[in-house]
């Protein structure tokens, strides 16, 4: 924070969002910082001679009774102008509060503000680039500061004061080359704040130094390659199988879990014995999972061999190699290296983002996403954008900055050797865990499994192996979206467009002469995608019965057909490649001309280039799926689905062609597992039922030629936990639909209000979430709480991140939310299950799987639905006791898990210790209330 000058921050709270239409202040504080340290304090709650909206009493807790005799705004007018005056003014959304100030200083007649104004959001947007939520409130539980009480406003002027002087720590902690660049964007910040980078440079010293741990590569400051030291030999290292030899290893770091022992020498001694098999480990939450096969693993491994870890998402690469692999570098008597490997576009080429910031963006939000990646490049090791948890990441800017793989590279480029890929490719030399997820697993089994000794194998998570690889698999053709990229690529090089890649290569020796050809190409490839979207609804489409209320007619189509349709003879796919070939032909040859000649170009010519590379990419994707698709269909022809979407309301061209793997049956065996050792299968929740061979399908194994073994939770679900079924719950049908909607209403509504405490409900859809949320929306629980709705307040992302800092949130989702979702201690305490998560069977996937368990002589209802629902319902019910000190209540809103059969089967699933009642649904209400008294 720079020496002599005043900053006053301040926080407003009001009757309302907009001063113009009436709204007035009822709170404001003001805390003075220079030189980093807090110089004066003012705070006030105000009489805004209008009533406080109920909404607004419940955010801040001022009530029309607390303002009753508070002075009014023209009271302390003069104090704060005085206050403020000469300072430089900052809030957290500078937007709001600084003419909300200004429209109430006029009101009692006094002069607008005359001084400068900085905002604290937009600075952390930029200066913390990795931060996944810039809330007053996140930003102060990330960073440590104290945040007693959030929306009053002294409490968030203090906070937003202290966030002010970590701004500025970072700011000159930023390399002058970084700050340099991040000027050149010429950003367009709110008020004053974009100032705060120039005065910074202004200021500093010519001799300030980069960190040793930077590197200025052709203008980017990066950070150094990490040094992986050299592994030696440890042959002679044991495994610590004995209780006393592992107490001994953990040492300070680690305490001593029994369970965790046991599946930790279960894994050795399936490698060291004479009949290695594939081993199932089923460890309940608490056990330690991830230590317990890590352990055995590297002692197995080690000294010359690798092992390989796959896990379900990108989230839990990370955290597994940042925790787990953390504290077993704590433990070991030897060092290791790991390395996570994900798809190449997870990275970013820092050559095309390089070139991309001289293109000066008309899109403010672009500009802004620029300079958050310029700083994040200072710190990142791994180039991974899903670092930066940016709800931007689907803008088209990063599909221009995103990596396509080390032989897209230029090895000339002067970025080349610290291309981050490049980089990680030198790391894995040294690297004795690769750290993939599922998806990437399928993709690159047999690059990974390549050495002569075939690495080990642990698939963590392994309840979503299946499902990784077959949403991976199935991929979309999308007519439309095709139609729209060549569309435009045709006015980028129509003569009659405003400017066109004509006047951009017209001076260039052939320039004008390959634009002529591009247009030609391009009057052929949509030419050649239009009779194939033709020939598919010809072949498939022209004779199915549909009736004028579908607005949406899905298809399963007939795979032979469809495999003779994509055959490489085939005239439409040889005009296909042919033109889309001469494309590439044509346009790289423009490329290299531009690439060539770099100063001669205009911000504007670039521009033209790179939207012309991104609609080409789009091309190339839906190209590249349909040999995506023929390779599907000559592989796992009987096990491939493929279907054709028509949607009737729109008159233009609006055909989609789906599809990809049914089943995992055949393509785990042959085409991942020939490449490794026997492989350790990893997970929470992996069996439906003791007798049930569903897992065994999912993972294409032999019961027969597999060990099992399943190690139980550790923890007191008896004391810790009760679970509740409402047996008069009523069962949806056409019928009472409304009146099931209004039972969950109300139940919800009771239940939540009794209890104030963090509460998910989880649906099976979207829509009953909706439904159930508006008739919330009208009773007091609204005021009183956060309620969080999939779909409706937002996707699951944002509202998953304000969950987790809510108090006494209520989160309503669906199916991502049953699942992978980690809420320790007071984060989740009371969770609803509306209805047994039963898939929907004439969704078009379900339909296409149940005949084909029913081609395989297996019941479609014993050998998939019930299976699928007993996981989710294990795997639900399991978000609500994470640690040892959680407590909590499950409640299941469906009595068909007491009535029904195979109802019994699902709770047999459940922790043994759990307590299990099925009551009406008003001793339900009492119950819980009686619970949490108790633990209270």
């Amino acid at each position: 924070m720079k020496s002599s000058k005043i900053y006053s921050v301040v926080d407003l709270e009001t009757t309302g969002t907009s001063y113009k239409n009436g709204d007035r202040i009822i709170q404001v504080g003001c805390v003075l910082f220079s030189d980093g340290k807090m110089i004066n304090k003012f705070e006030s709650i105000i009489n805004p001679q209008t009533s406080i909206p109920q909404t607004i009493e419940q955010l801040t807790g001022i009530t029309n009774h607390d303002v009753k005799n508070a002075p009014l705004f023209d009271d302390i007018a003069p104090t704060l102008f005085s206050l403020l005056s000469d300072t430089v003014f900052v809030a957290h959304n500078v937007g709001f509060d600084f003419p909300f100030l200004n429209a109430e200083m006029e009101r009692a007649g006094y002069p607008s503000l005359d001084i400068k104004a900085i905002d604290t959001v937009t600075l952390s947007q930029i200066l913390l680039p990795n931060e996944p939520s810039f809330r007053l409130r996140d930003l102060t539980n990330y960073l440590s500061i104290d945040h007693d009480s959030p929306h009053t406003a002294d409490s968030d002027a203090q906070a937003t004061g202290e966030l002010l002087v970590q701004l500025f720590d970072k700011l000159h902690q930023l390399p002058t080359t970084t700050l340099q660049s991040i000027i050149k964007l010429r950003l367009s910040l709110p008020y004053d704040t974009d100032n705060v980078f120039k005065k910074e440079l202004e200021e500093r010293s010519s001799t300030n130094k980069l960190p040793n741990n930077l590197n200025v590569v052709g203008g980017l400051v990066l950070q150094k390659p990490v040094n992986f030291e050299i592994v030696e030999n440890r042959s002679s290292a044991k495994f610590p199988r004995s209780k006393a030899a592992k107490i001994k290893s953990y040492g300070q770091f680690l305490s001593y879990r029994p369970s965790q022992a046991k599946m930790m020498n279960a894994i050795h001694n399936n490698y060291t014995h004479d009949d290695v098999k594939n081993m199932i480990v089923e460890a309940g939450t608490g056990t330690g999972k991830t230590l317990g096969y890590l352990l055995p693993a590297i002692y197995l491994a080690y000294p010359n061999q690798r092992i390989i870890v796959s896990t379900a998402t990108n989230i839990l690469q990370k955290q597994l190699s940042a925790t787990g692999i953390g504290q077993l570098n704590n433990i070991l008597p030897f060092k290791i290296n790991s390395v996570v490997l994900k798809g190449s576009r997870h990275y970013i080429d820092i050559a095309k983002f390089m070139h991309s910031l001289s293109v000066i963006e008309d899109s403010k939000p672009i500009q802004l996403v620029k300079a958050k990646l310029l700083v994040w490049l200072t710190e990142t090791k791994s180039g991974d954008l899903d670092e930066l948890n940016l709800n931007s990441y689907r803008l088209p800017y990063f599909s221009e900055i995103r990596h396509e793989g080390i032989l897209s590279l230029n090895q000339q480029s002067r970025y080349y050797d610290d291309d981050f890929l490049v980089r990680q490719q030198k790391a894995l030399k040294h690297a004795s865990i690769i750290v993939v997820n599922h998806a990437y697993l399928a993709s690159h089994a047999q690059e990974l499994g390549s050495n002569i000794d075939k690495p080990y194998l642990i698939i963590d998570e392994a309840q979503h192996l299946s499902d990784s690889i077959l949403k991976r698999s199935r991929q979309k053709i999308d007519f439309p979206l095709i139609n729209a990229a060549i569309h435009i690529m045709q006015s980028l090089v129509n003569a009659n467009h405003d400017r066109n890649l004509r006047n951009v290569f017209n001076d260039l020796p052939l320039g004008t002469y390959n634009i002529d050809l591009l247009r030609n190409d391009l009057l052929n490839l949509d030419e050649a995608f239009k009779q194939f979207e033709q020939a598919l609804y010809r072949q498939f489409m022209l004779n199915v019965n549909t009736s004028r209320e579908q607005q949406i007619i899905e298809e399963t189509i007939d795979n032979h057909k469809l495999a003779n349709m994509l055959q490489p003879a085939n005239r439409i796919l040889s005009d296909l490649e042919q033109s889309l070939g001469s494309l590439h032909l044509h346009f790289n040859t423009l490329f290299r001309m531009f690439e060539k000649n770099q100063i001669h170009w205009l911000t504007s010519d670039r521009y033209l280039v790179t939207q012309f590379q991104s609609q080409l990419l789009i091309i190339t994707q839906a190209y590249d799926t349909l040999h995506h698709f023929s390779e599907v269909l000559q592989k796992q022809l009987n096990e491939s689905v493929f279907w054709l979407t028509v949607h009737q309301s729109s008159e233009k061209s609006n055909l989609q062609l789906s599809g990809g793997l049914l089943t995992t049956s055949g393509f785990l065996a042959e085409q991942i597992y020939p490449y490794f050792k026997k492989a350790t299968f990893v997970g929470a929740t992996l069996f439906s039922s003791g007798r049930s061979r569903y897992l065994y399908d999912q993972l294409d194994i032999k019961a027969e030629k597999t060990r099992v073994k399943k190690y139980h939770s550790p923890f007191d679900f008896a004391n810790q936990a009760s679970l509740m079924i409402a047996n008069d719950a009523p069962i949806i049908s056409s019928e009472n639909y409304r009146d099931y909607i209004s039972y969950l209403s109300q139940t919800i509504y009771q239940i939540a209000k009794d209890n104030p405490r963090q509460t998910m409900i989880l649906f099976n859809s979207l829509l009953t979430i909706e439904q159930v949320y508006s008739q919330l929306h009208s009773t007091d629980l609204f005021l009183q709480r956060d309620i969080l709705a999939q779909g409706v307040t937002g996707n699951k992302e944002k509202i998953m991140k304000q969950f987790v800092t809510g108090s006494q949130s209520i989160l309503l989702g669906a199916s991502s939310f049953w699942e992978g979702i980690d809420l320790p201690k007071d984060q989740l305490q009371l969770l609803i299950i509306t209805r047994l998560p039963f898939d929907f069977p004439d969704a078009i996937l379900q339909r296409a799987e149940n005949n084909w368990l029913k081609q395989n002589h297996k019941n479609p209802f014993y050998s998939s639905a019930l299976p699928k629902t007993t996981l989710r319902i294990r795997q639900g019910i399991g978000r609500l006791i994470r640690t040892p000190d959680d407590y909590g209540v499950a409640i299941i809103l469906d009595r068909r898990i007491h009535e029904r059969k195979y109802g019994q089967s699902i709770l047999n699933t459940l922790p043994s210790e759990l307590p299990v009642s099925s009551i009406p649904t008003s001793e339900i209400l009492s119950e819980t209330k009686a619970f949490f008294k108790k633990h209270d």
